[in-house]
């Protein structure tokens, strides 16, 4: 199992919750909405100790989940990164950053165990876990990539 993998499966058992909301709350992260422009889902940073997750308002709820369980990836992966400093000040890409908090985010919300539950040994696609996930299949299709739990990539 991989390393980001393994984490999230540390923190679903030692939290007993999959939910990006509860685990920030037992973390001690702070969570807080505002009216942010369309282009921004999301962000945190940390402030003296205390990181602080600033999500948009405006987005539907799958959305806010999705967007916290990201930005709880990069505090729980990247916590000590300045990623704005990276992206402003140096030519060091940040895809890898945020395609690993992708992947933390869709270790979390996708649950293998009730998807076999459900849909016991059907095939199921990178679509359907999307459609029944609430996740944007961007983010399934790299968990499948590293899984390769479902049919398609």
């Amino acid at each position: 199992m991989d390393k980001i993998k393994e984490k999230v499966k540390d923190l679903k058992k030692k939290h007993r919750t999959s939910c990006p909301f509860e685990l920030c709350d037992a973390l001690g992260i702070s969570v807080f909405y505002y009216d942010l422009p369309d282009c921004v889902n999301g962000f945190y940073f940390k402030c003296m100790k205390n990181y602080i997750i600033i999500i948009n308002e405006n987005l539907p709820y799958e959305n806010q989940r999705v967007t916290a369980a990201h930005e709880l990836g990069h505090i729980i992966l990247h916590g000590k990164t300045n990623s704005f400093q990276l992206t402003e000040c140096t030519d060091i890409p940040i895809e890898r950053l945020e395609n690993e908090a992708d992947y933390f985010a869709s270790c979390l919300l996708i649950d293998e165990i009730q998807l076999k539950y459900d849909y016991g040994d059907s095939p199921l696609s990178c679509s359907d876990v999307a459609s029944i996930c609430m996740l944007p299949e961007r983010m399934v299709r790299l968990y499948a990539y590293k899984s390769g739990l479902f049919t398609e990539i």
